[in-house]
């Protein structure tokens, strides 16, 4: 049974399965987005998780708010909300993306909630006056938080849900090709739709799955059986009913190797399906395909080791300081982050895949005296066409530690290199 029907196109052309128009894509050009970057350290009076991150994408589209939460090396979460309050401070939570304990091998959501005008208008005028927070079950005060950041261009939510790898397999799913049984069970709801991106590999599969037109879902499965016929459940990716509000789940679930690879080897043997409370023996199914596809993804790298450079100039005014020359960092994937021009930049950051992107500064926000600014930064492509760093159109600097220049004079021509911190997102 529909609670929001959100037609996602899809196709069979040419032999690859194309999905332009996502459930989550922007849908109209006054839509704004907003995104932050969470960690257990920006938690204020409690211990968050020192290992866990987080990315969390806003869409405003009127009062209707859309999410889209990815993160590692936290707990399951049992809520997440967006709370009012400035860095350094807590408040009240204002916006709630779900209050209920998520399935275990979950790693992100996508959903949409209602929000009042005024808490519009305020996200709207002063989006780092926000926060979002996710809890875990070790953490119920918060594991990971982080402030909002005003975005200058559309974000695809379901690249945030997927996270930054390729998938191989996917399939196009809907309650037509739901093949009935006489068990009692009821099959095929017909205003769902859905699309599954897996990546089988080794002992595991990654998912990722976008519906509409669906109630509260309950299971996602891997099924044997060729079109027409139903089949044993062979990976069972996700289970436990998931908050009505959600479209979208993604994650990784351990599976029999053997299996993983047989599915790999013949996907077309093999079908998807998602359960919902309404449809217990399965809303909507569709069969695996081989074939290529593209589909947007998103990336957070922090920095494992680097350092803000800078040489001894004169000033206008007279005398000298220090100013950028430069930065050297190595950042997780292997991504290199340098100035294309010493002195001059633009800063660029260079895959090991040899995708790479360049860019331009759009706001600065303090972090702090000790710390250099947190960015929200334009990206151009300035590598290949495909690989780690090809989907990004905005690249965020977010929760920086160190790199400030060195205060006072400093004698003509020297240099300092000063190391720092931060987390990088590239978005698409």
């Amino acid at each position: 049974m529909s609670i929001r029907k959100i037609i996602i196109p899809g196709a069979l052309v040419a032999g690859a399965l194309l999905i332009p128009v996502h459930a989550n894509a922007s849908t109209s050009g006054d839509d704004v987005y907003l995104a932050a970057g969470l960690r257990g350290a920006n938690e204020v009076g409690v211990e968050g998780d020192v290992d866990g991150r987080s990315t969390v994408v806003l869409r405003i589209s009127g009062n209707e708010v859309t999410f889209a939460a990815r993160w590692n090396e936290i707990g399951s979460p049992v809520a997440g909300h967006v709370h009012l309050g400035a860095k350094g401070t807590n408040g009240d939570v204002k916006l709630e993306f779900f209050t209920k304990p998520l399935p275990t091998s979950v790693l992100g959501v996508t959903g949409t909630v209602k929000a009042d005008p005024e808490l519009v208008k305020s996200l709207l005028d002063n989006p780092g006056g926000f926060y979002a927070n996710l809890h875990d079950a070790a953490h119920p005060k918060g594991a990971v938080r982080g402030q909002f950041h005003r975005l200058s261009k559309p974000v695809d939510l379901n690249g945030v849900l997927h996270g930054s790898n390729q998938a191989t397999l996917s399939s196009w799913a809907d309650g037509a090709q739901e093949v009935q049984e006489k068990d009692g069970k009821k099959r095929g709801d017909q205003d769902g739709q859905a699309v599954w991106w897996l990546r089988p590999t080794g002992g595991s599969i990654a998912y990722t799955a976008s519906w509409s037109g669906l109630g509260a879902v309950t299971n996602g499965h891997v099924h044997k059986a060729v079109a027409g016929k139903n089949g044993p459940v062979v990976a069972d990716l996700f289970a436990g009913s998931l908050p009505a509000n959600l479209t979208g789940v993604a994650g990784e679930t351990p599976v029999a190797a053997g299996v993983v690879k047989r599915i790999a080897a013949n996907p077309g043997r093999y079908y998807t399906n998602l359960h919902t409370v309404d449809f217990d023996g399965g809303a909507v199914r569709g069969q695996l395909s081989g074939r290529p596809f593209t589909h947007p993804r998103a990336l957070t790298a922090d920095v494992l080791r680097g350092s803000q450079l800078y040489t001894c100039t004169e000033k206008p005014a007279g005398g000298y300081a220090f100013t950028q020359l430069g930065v050297t960092a190595k950042l997780r994937r292997g991504i290199d982050h340098s100035f294309v021009t010493p002195g001059e930049g633009p800063p660029q950051w260079i895959a090991p895949d040899g995708s790479a992107v360049r860019g331009t500064i759009v706001t600065r926000t303090p972090n702090g005296d000790q710390n250099i600014p947190e960015l929200v930064l334009d990206a151009t492509q300035a590598g290949k066409d495909s690989g780690l760093l090809a989907h990004a159109t905005q690249i965020l600097r977010l929760n920086t530690t160190g790199g400030v220049a060195p205060a006072g004079s400093c004698e003509p021509g020297s240099q300092a290199k000063v190391p720092y911190g931060a987390d990088y997102l590239f978005l698409g």
